[in-house]
């Protein structure tokens, strides 16, 4: 008898954990245009002590936490592996099926709240090869809000893994749906691509064959989400709209990317290909 598939319908938002929340906020606005909102200092009371806000950039929303206890989980995950993309919320029809699908397929999973305010499944980062979280419902506003680099949405996300074909087969017999977008060699990157479609998002998976910047990230990281790749108007208005903050794009993982350094953005790298609306 097969196993249930996880159904996915699209990404809610993404994670960042960063160290300082005012410096956060100044740079989102001040270098992307982006729109910040929701700022919960009362997270501190209610679930821990840390900063949480959220900002948008075109349809997607990137939620920040910034840790204030070293002994708390973001604090330590901060002391072990600095500012890091720290998970991703997949929105799916009803959380009980997709917790069952999960189970099924033998995933961890580390928290599950079904109080109807607060529904979700987390799953253990060492059975899906980064955090996940599982939620059926949403309230977060998915039009698009115009920003200063030409932003639209948010094409996919990229997890460095030990091996992409053991992820993608993994990923491909979880979830519904779920077909390979590409399968690449990296030659400067001297990794693997595997390109997986997620509901209208593609899910990359990159894993080293050789000594580079894949390999680096992975001994640093463990397996991880790297980035977060954005579509935008033109790449152009990109390039001037960060060189006039004082950053110069390089070339992205992919061919007809363009890429800000982990050094020029507050330490998580993000990604950009143009795309038409």
């Amino acid at each position: 008898m097969s196993s249930r598939k996880l159904q996915v319908l699209g990404i809610d938002h993404i994670n960042q954990l960063l160290a300082d929340t005012d410096e956060a906020i100044d740079f989102y606005e001040r270098v992307y245009g982006a729109h910040v909102g929701e700022f919960w200092p009362v997270y501190r009371k209610h679930f821990g002590p840390y900063d949480n806000f959220v900002f948008k950039i075109g349809s997607m929303f990137v939620e920040i936490f910034t840790p204030g206890d070293p002994d708390h989980s973001f604090g330590r995950q901060f002391q072990r592996y600095g500012a890091n993309w720290q998970g991703v919320l997949w929105r799916v029809p009803k959380l009980e099926d997709a917790i069952e699908a999960l189970q099924e397929h033998n995933v961890g999973l580390v928290d599950i709240e079904m109080d109807p305010e607060r529904r979700w499944a987390f799953t253990d980062p060492r059975s899906t090869y980064f955090s996940i979280q599982i939620e059926d419902w949403t309230h977060w506003d998915k039009t698009i809000d115009p920003v200063q680099i030409g932003a639209n949405h948010m094409l996919g996300f990229t997890a460095v893994v030990d091996d992409a074909e053991a992820a993608a087969a993994f990923f491909l017999d979880l979830i519904d749906e779920c077909g390979v977008e590409y399968h690449e060699d990296r030659p400067a990157l001297k990794a693997t691509a595997i390109g997986l479609t997620v509901g209208p998002y593609v899910l990359e998976l990159l894993s080293p064959y050789g000594d580079g910047e894949i390999s680096a990230f992975l001994a640093k990281n463990r397996p991880r989400i790297r980035t977060a790749t954005f579509g935008v108007d033109d790449l152009d208005t990109l390039r001037n709209g960060l060189q006039r903050n004082g950053i110069t794009a390089r070339e992205g993982d992919r061919a007809g990317t363009l890429a800000v350094s982990p050094s020029d953005n507050l330490g998580v790298m993000m990604q950009f290909a143009q795309r038409t609306v």
